[in-house]
């Protein structure tokens, strides 16, 4: 079944195609505790879905490190490299369901992530699924500012009311909301069905893969 109200569907990445907050949230602890910096679990995790740099001047404002942003990035990336490996961290049964939308639908990834990061994350087969992947190297703001999603829906030349959004965290919802956008929720990050329905997700999925019967 088609749903005839959307053109195009905008997939978040961590935590909501892959399972990658894991080795996100150790990568931040171990540059952190080398810094001598210490922040708590509950901490990190109600940051995953902001971009490394944001999360990082958060917490420069606070503890005030001496590094530069852009330095201490730069090495926690190669932290969560180190933990990562060479694992197939896609959710079961995405790159199926990605195959068949893609028959009816735009589909494109909004990640907080980098270039290189999105790229060691995910294979080439998912990769291929995408008509557009938009990281935090082409824009200026991460979410929850709708930079990312408006810039999609100009690339397919659909209207924003045309895009639905996936994704695990409020800041994905945030900005949906903020470019006039639909959302929907998965409880595949660190984020309670709660909270995701309080931020203005109009439904929560277990996981991504539930997207079709709603469509």
């Amino acid at each position: 079944m088609v749903n005839k109200k959307y053109k195009a569907i905008i997939f978040d990445l961590d935590g909501t195609l892959i399972n990658s907050l894991p080795y996100h949230l150790l990568a931040f602890k171990d540059i952190l505790l080398e810094h001598g910096i210490r922040v708590s679990d509950e901490y990190l995790r109600r940051r995953m879905g902001l971009s490394t740099s944001q999360i990082l001047r958060e917490i420069k404002k606070k503890h005030h490190f001496p590094e530069k942003i852009a330095d201490f990035r730069e090495e926690r990336r190669y932290h969560y490299f180190k933990f990562l490996g060479q694992r197939d961290i896609t959710f079961a049964g995405v790159k199926k369901m990605i195959s068949k939308l893609r028959l009816n639908y735009r589909v494109a990834i909004a990640t907080g992530s980098s270039r290189v990061t999105y790229e060691h994350s995910t294979d080439k087969n998912l990769q291929e699924l995408f008509d557009l992947v938009v990281t935090i190297n082409d824009v200026k703001h991460g979410k929850p500012n709708p930079e990312q999603l408006l810039y999609i829906a100009r690339k397919f030349r659909v209207k924003p009311s045309e895009c639905l959004v996936l994704g695990d965290s409020i800041y994905d919802a945030l900005a949906a909301k903020k470019a006039g956008m639909d959302c929907f929720g998965v409880l595949t990050g660190y984020t309670s069905a709660k909270e995701l329905l309080k931020a203005g997700d109009k439904r929560v999925l277990n996981s991504v893969t539930e997207l079709p019967k709603f469509l």
